[in-house]
């Protein structure tokens, strides 16, 4: 007798058929048995992150499509690898929590537009968890191998060092104003705050750059907000962060937005999260080199002896992003 497939076993069967990636050659296992199994190169180390996205936390469902939440989870999770220096990412796992009236179209549009992200990124998916949750959400473990840049952490900050940030600022945070309290005629007005919110750029490239080249002292992904990820430094460097960001670092959709809303625009470029930049610290005589091969990066501030972190050139009150 035939035996029926739950809709369980039915939906890993799918996962098994979609997440092949035959151009890679590292993945000797993958979807389908109880661990991945990845060929490692010879000395090179392997970097590794994980990062998720809950519904009711970092997204409510009335503005997420899963294209959405598929995007972001990608792109969020190799933004960690991008701040850790020379590393090119290689593979990851993703595991879901669902609740039962999830629509099975909701699930095989997030593998669709996941398998076309890795694909674009150029890593592999080598499997992954299912399970039942009272809310959605989503979650992934990426790794990646270092190249021959050392490795750039959070601790090496000096006093004398320049505080420099590369990417977006307050974008994502007036985006995800937007889809809370805004109108739709709001969204579509300021579209590039909107994308800044679902998809930010991992800065694959610039920090596989500062790092090959030893140009940081210290990193992070813009993931907390300027103001935040500059008290991280100054707690782990053990130095005061002077954060003092000038006119170029304002976008022009964001000086449109906060001029509309009567806030200033270092509202949401100091305090606002989830803009996936670079956030790090370089001494003075490498700033023409930055500047030169990074002509994005601007100056946000500098590295003083102490501790703690001041807001310069700012008045009001900053309310740092918080993750929950």
């Amino acid at each position: 007798m035939k035996r029926k497939k739950s809709g369980e076993a039915r939906l890993l069967e799918h996962i098994e058929k979609t997440f092949r990636f035959p151009g890679d050659r590292r993945l000797l296992l993958g979807p389908g048995d109880d661990c991945a199994v990845l060929r490692h190169a010879a000395g090179r180390d392997l970097v590794i992150t994980t990062d998720e996205m809950v519904e009711g936390t970092h997204y409510l469902a009335r503005f997420a499509t899963p294209e959405d939440i598929a995007r972001k989870l990608m792109r969020m999770n190799l933004s960690d690898l991008a701040s850790m220096g020379d590393v090119k990412p290689v593979s990851c796992v993703v595991g879901s929590g669902l609740k039962k009236d999830t629509p099975p179209e909701f699930t095989l549009r997030f593998m669709k537009e996941l398998k076309a992200e890795a694909l674009r990124f150029g890593i592999s998916i080598a499997g992954g968890n299912l399970a039942g949750a009272r809310e959605n959400h989503f979650y992934m473990t990426v790794w990646g191998e270092t190249g021959r840049g050392k490795l750039v952490t959070r601790y090496g900050a000096k006093p004398g060092d320049l505080l420099f940030n590369i990417g977006p600022l307050g974008l994502s945070a007036a985006g995800l104003e937007i889809l809370m309290k805004g109108s739709a005629a709001e969204a579509r007005k300021y579209p590039a705050l909107i994308k800044a919110f679902w998809r930010p750029e991992p800065m694959l490239a610039a920090g596989a750059l500062i790092g090959r080249l030893g140009l940081a002292s210290a990193m992070l992904d813009n993931s907390d907000g300027l103001a935040r990820s500059a008290g991280i430094i100054s707690d782990l460097s053990m130095c005061r962060v002077i954060v003092s960001p000038g006119e170029g670092a304002c976008a022009p959709a964001l000086r449109a937005y906060s001029a509309a809303k009567g806030k200033p625009w270092r509202y949401y470029a100091v305090g606002g999260g989830e803009d996936y930049g670079l956030v790090f610290t370089a001494r003075p005589e490498n700033l023409a080199k930055i500047k030169k091969l990074l002509p994005a990066a601007v100056v946000a501030g500098r590295v003083e002896k102490g501790a703690g972190v001041e807001l310069e050139n700012f008045d009001g009150k900053i309310k740092s992003f918080e993750h929950f």
